[in-house]
């Protein structure tokens, strides 16, 4: 036999046995919906509802169909419920972190309004003081005290311009 057909006979040969290899199963779940998969049908699923089960299994081997209590909710029901419970607590909790840091927010606001209030009243009775500030260069420059004065009536100013008049 030729080398050149040997590899892809090998390979041929290969896939063919591992498609016998996977078990294929199928049933019907509990929201009537088709199941494939590789492992057989969850405890409690009825014999009838199963489909299919690989060839070599016997269906004795398969587990038996426990009977479901009739005052028994489903197990998906369950989880349902489950699920909206958490995302209602989860709604909740995120609702209250929103409001908690709107809180911080606005004491944290109040609280610049207040302090720039209260160095807008003492610039305001300031007569003579002269202003030092930091230049680029981190040296210490002193600026004339009406120019550096307005400069930061200014700025106050415009803090003030978006606090509630109190």
């Amino acid at each position: 036999m030729n080398a050149r057909w040997l590899r892809p006979l090998c390979a041929g040969a290969l896939a063919l046995a591992s498609v016998s290899a996977h078990a294929q199963y199928s049933w019907i779940d509990d929201k009537g919906m088709r199941v494939f998969s590789d492992r057989p049908a969850p405890p409690g699923t009825p014999a009838e509802r199963i489909l299919k089960t690989p060839r070599r299994i016997e269906a004795a081997s398969l587990p038996a169909a426990v009977p479901a209590e009739p005052d028994a909710a489903p197990d998906w029901k369950k989880r349902e419920e489950d699920y909206k419970r958490r995302s209602a607590l989860r709604a909740g909790e995120e609702e209250k972190a929103k409001l908690a840091a709107r809180e911080t927010q606005r004491l944290a606001h109040d609280m610049q309004c207040m302090r720039a209030r209260e160095a807008q009243g003492k610039l305001e009775q300031m007569e003579t003081a002269r202003f030092r500030t930091w230049d680029k260069s981190n040296a210490r420059e002193q600026l004339p005290e009406l120019e550096n004065r307005q400069r930061e009536l200014l700025r106050l100013r415009a803090v003030l311009a978006g606090c509630v008049p109190g």
